[in-house]
């Protein structure tokens, strides 16, 4: 039996486990549980590569889909398909875990995690954005997430992510981010 291994984000309490990689189940999805401490969350965004399946496992998941909050009890769950602006949340008085199916599977997402949780934790990202302080570490993990923020600001900077990556990747950023975070 394979050993999960836990990464931990200490600007928002946040703790990722990867319970099944995209690789174990062929390119059908990548499985992740998360536990969220009180005021833990996310900014809205949307992704175009994979849908976003959310279960809730303890305590109630706060979800944003349309506008609209929802809240899943244990047991429950919700499907988010691509390009509709989410978010999830915890404002609940105690920690939330909940499981996350992404559809279909998703090793640059997988990457995601493993990068951003080690940036924050070595300190460098900008405050509680999250936003990487390197613009190449930046445009990696927005095209590893395929994590879209819901602003108009973003839409304007996104061709010069794209370039910023193409170049970060004639460099080996992406390489060496994974070596550092992903082995």
């Amino acid at each position: 039996m394979k050993e999960t291994k836990t990464y931990y984000n200490p600007i928002n309490g946040e703790y990722a486990s990867i319970l099944k990689t995209s690789d174990e189940t062929g390119g059908e999805y990548s499985f992740l549980e998360v536990s969220l401490k009180s005021g833990g969350g996310n900014p809205l965004h949307y992704h175009t590569r994979f849908s976003e399946e959310f279960h809730a496992v303890k305590g109630n998941l706060g979800v944003v889909y349309n506008k609209k909050k929802l809240y899943l009890k244990p047991g429950e769950h919700f499907l988010v398909p691509p390009h509709h602006i989410h978010r999830f949340f915890n404002d609940n008085d105690e920690e939330i875990i909940f499981r996350v199916r992404l559809l279909k599977g998703q090793p640059d997402f997988e990457n995601f995690i493993k990068v951003l949780f080690g940036l924050v934790r070595d300190g460098k990202t900008f405050s509680k954005n999250q936003i990487p302080k390197n613009p190449f570490h930046a445009a990696i993990l927005y095209k590893w997430g395929d994590t879209h923020p819901a602003s108009p600001f973003f839409k304007v900077l996104k061709p010069f992510a794209n370039i910023t990556y193409s170049i970060a990747q004639k460099l080996g950023i992406d390489k060496k981010l994974i070596a550092q975070y992903c082995s």
